[in-house]
């Protein structure tokens, strides 16, 4: 007797797992500039807003009309892989549908949005941050970040110069008896933050090379640009940050130089970077819950700033708990906790993992992580230690600040299902990439 039942189970799974295997083959396929450009918009419309133009208008409307280029685009971009979609070439009714129904979701999207972009930025970050990480199938990795880069020195470049020209304005922080400047950024942390991603991913293209000179500029790009944000900017985690990075990148260039034995399996380190993602989370967790002992420990010490992080954190989770979806931080009523004799209120969250546990849910964090997990796995499967490390600082830096753990500034998050392509950037090759490679034409021709 046939199970007729089980069978049409399966023939349906595997209907479904057949069209999602040729959708996602369409995705990695055609060119990769559309998804580019997207990429360059969403993260140009969030450092639009930390330009701090004297004229608080045009943030407003770059930072719209940018958004809206990233919510119209997108739509547009998924329709256009449902065209090329040669599975649904066979049923032009359900493809013109489909375009439709996208069209639809895009311009309501767009509506619900534009009520107020400001408030509902979580969800525009939120259904943003899955539909690029998702898009980024196949996509040539190093070539986007060539784009990528461009983003946050133009930004630090408008703003200087929009300094000098009287478009943008200072934002000076004191600490220790002295003035430290934002360079035309809204606030000299976020110049700090910004300069450090541009840092990580010209490394990541440029200077990863095994030879004294790609060593002698790491350590002067990182370690110039340290003192800098000491003394200038006054952004102290970047410039821990930047002190320590240029120690850990000769050990990388010189480990991907290395042959690995056939079968080789993960050592300790590895499977430490491999766990960095939940212990981060962890420790936050712990460390937030533990926020008396913390206070009473740290507050009087250096390390009171990052300390404050675990405590706001932890009078943040104590109060609106761990949604599964994420909800908003807007409270109408006193919020705080006896911390070191003296009543702290909830003010500011900048620790990446307790704010965004709460905001963007538990579910959105538990996804994140994996992602970032995955990174971590597929850098050591593809001896690209290089990622492994940025993935592990970015990790790091998300216990200070919210950045850590966003798409438009950790860029690790689209690397798990983005191809490892080498960009054609040599002239040599760009020459053999669009004309070909002449001893061949010479093959064919029969001449030696």
């Amino acid at each position: 007797m046939v199970d007729t039942e089980n069978a049409k189970k399966g023939s349906f799974a595997q209907a479904v797992k057949a069209g999602a295997l040729s959708f996602l083959e369409t995705v990695k396929s055609g060119p990769d500039i559309f998804f580019i450009l997207l990429v360059v918009l969403y993260v140009a419309a969030e450092y639009s807003k930390r330009i701090n133009w004297t004229d608080g208008t045009y943030t407003l409307y770059t930072s719209n009309f940018l958004n809206i280029a990233v919510v119209f685009g997108s739509g547009a971009y998924l329709c256009y892989k449902l065209a090329v979609w040669k599975k649904l070439w066979k049923e032009p009714a359900l493809l013109v549908l489909a375009v439709l129904v996208l069209m639809g979701a895009s311009g309501g999207l767009f509506f619900y949005l534009n009520e107020d972009w400001r408030a509902r930025r979580v969800i525009y970050a939120v259904v943003f941050e899955i539909f690029l990480c998702l898009m980024a199938y196949g996509k040539n990795f190093k070539r986007l970040m060539q784009w990528v880069l461009l983003v946050p020195i133009l930004t630090l470049v408008i703003a200087g110069l929009g300094r000098a020209l009287g478009f943008t304005q200072d934002m000076t922080k004191t600490e220790l008896g002295r003035t430290t400047s934002s360079l035309g950024i809204i606030y000299p942390n976020t110049w700090g933050y910004i300069a450090f991603q541009a840092m990580l991913i010209g490394w990541y293209l440029y200077l990863r090379k095994k030879n004294a000179l790609s060593y002698a500029l790491t350590f002067v790009l990182f370690w110039g640009m340290a003192a800098f944000m000491y003394f200038i900017i006054g952004c102290k985690t970047i410039a821990v940050l930047s002190l320590a990075f240029p120690l850990f990148s000769g050990i990388i260039v010189w480990l991907e130089s290395r042959e690995r034995k056939p079968g080789k399996k993960p050592g300790i380190v590895a499977w430490l970077f491999f766990a960095l993602p939940a212990l981060c989370y962890l420790l936050t967790v712990v460390l937030g819950f533990q926020m008396e002992w913390v206070g009473e420990t740290f507050y009087d010490t250096p390390l009171h700033t990052m300390a404050m992080r675990f405590v706001q954190g932890g009078i943040a989770l104590e109060y609106f708990g761990f949604p599964l979806f994420g909800h908003s931080m807007r409270i109408t009523e006193y919020v705080g906790h006896v911390i070191n004799g003296t009543a702290e209120t909830l003010y500011v969250m900048d620790n990446a993992y307790s704010s965004f546990t709460i905001t963007k849910g538990v579910l959105w964090m538990a996804g994140c992580l994996a992602l970032l997990t995955a990174a971590q796995w597929k850098g050591w499967k593809h001896k690209d230690y290089g990622i492994m490390a940025i993935g592990g600082f970015m990790l790091v830096f998300a216990l200070m600040e919210r950045p850590g753990l966003e798409l438009w500034y950790n860029f690790v998050l689209l690397y798990p299902l983005a191809s490892l392509a080498e960009p054609v950037s040599h002239k040599g090759e760009l020459k053999k990439y669009f004309f070909g490679d002449k001893k061949q034409h010479r093959k064919r021709r029969g001449k030696k």
